[in-house]
């Protein structure tokens, strides 16, 4: 069987949409079924777009029922993977999320993709709304990943690789810069030194942010509040994570009693490797206590404050006109 590679609007935004359904959709502003054209000249003529025509067509009339099918997002950085359940239909209720669907099996709707191998999350990131990966046994590996996650939830990360050069056309450069820039934190900020860099995110986002001492503090590695001296609200309390297993139920609710015993308002829990479903699933009923940063949201703050960091952190990470590592610039 083979796999596709479908997105649900910019940046993921319908992927709830169609998780709860059982769908896929897409739309390019195409009003009539795909099954109305008899090739594929004619549709491109229709809708006067080669690249719109070619995504249509394949989706309506070369994905087979049986097939793998992922579902990338942006907020938060996981992915969806199942299999399609039922022939391509033309559906006029669903106007706001896309005419043109398929019913899927969700498997599941919230693997890392940081635990993608990493020239599948080069995939991820690509341009196209609908497109099949050409990288290697991608099925089998997608396959065991998610049989992975669903037995324990506990998936490892990728060791960070290059995307090939026929890759580098298709990329989204937006996503392409934050995994970079991930995988230098990773890199650069193991154990102690990624609650450094996130105590100077957040000292850059206005905070007066201190670094805990190692020791008996309940789990917390960074305090901060707004103010000079920090004694205005929000105050936070911090637990950053830099582990290569996705943080669990129990050590959220720990999160949860420290800021009550810190005298807090809020917490902040920061994870390389992402947060189980447990963890999504309570933090949607605590929304107000508690703010989860995987690593896709650590690389917007620092980007988003990136002038502010101090000179070091700069020299670790540094950017052309702040849009992209140094050493990942593509050649004129």
């Amino acid at each position: 069987m083979a796999v596709w590679i479908v997105r649900a609007g910019e940046g993921g935004r319908n992927a709830d949409y169609a998780f709860e359904r059982g769908i896929i959709s897409i739309d390019f502003g195409l009003e009539q079924s795909v099954l109305d054209f008899v090739d594929r000249p004619t549709l491109r003529d229709h809708v006067q777009s080669q690249n719109a025509a070619s995504q249509l067509w394949r989706f309506a009339n070369e994905m087979q029922i049986g097939d793998m099918v992922v579902l990338p997002r942006r907020q938060p950085s996981v992915a969806g993977v199942g299999t399609i359940t039922g022939d391509y239909s033309y559906r006029t209720d669903l106007a706001t999320h896309g005419r043109h669907t398929r019913t899927v099996d969700w498997r599941v709707t919230d693997i890392p993709r940081a635990s993608f191998d990493t020239d599948l999350q080069h995939a991820l990131t690509g341009l196209l709304t609908v497109f099949q990966p050409r990288h290697p046994d991608a099925e089998r590996r997608i396959r065991q990943l998610a049989d992975a996650y669903l037995s324990d939830g506990s998936v490892a990360e990728a060791e960070p690789l290059p995307p090939q050069d026929d890759e580098l056309a298709a990329v989204d450069w937006d996503e392409y810069l934050k995994s970079r820039i991930i995988e230098i934190i990773r890199v650069k900020y193991p154990g102690v030194e990624l609650e450094r860099l996130v105590t100077a995110v957040l000292s850059a986002s206005g905070y007066t942010a201190l670094q805990t001492r190692a020791g008996p503090d309940g789990g917390i590695d960074v305090v901060a509040g707004m103010g000079e001296l920090g004694f205005s609200e929000p105050r936070l309390c911090i637990q950053v994570k830099s582990g290569r297993s996705l943080v669990d139920l129990p050590a959220y609710n720990r999160l949860q009693g420290n800021v009550r015993s810190f005298g807090a308002d809020h917490g902040l829990l920061v994870s390389l490797s992402g947060f189980t479903r447990a963890v999504h699933n309570e933090n949607e009923r605590t929304f107000f206590e508690i703010r989860l940063w995987d690593a896709d949201v650590l690389a917007q703050r620092l980007l988003d404050v990136y002038d502010n960091l101090p000179l070091e952190i700069r020299r670790d990470i540094p950017l052309e006109s702040r849009l992209m590592p140094v050493e990942m610039t593509p050649p004129v």
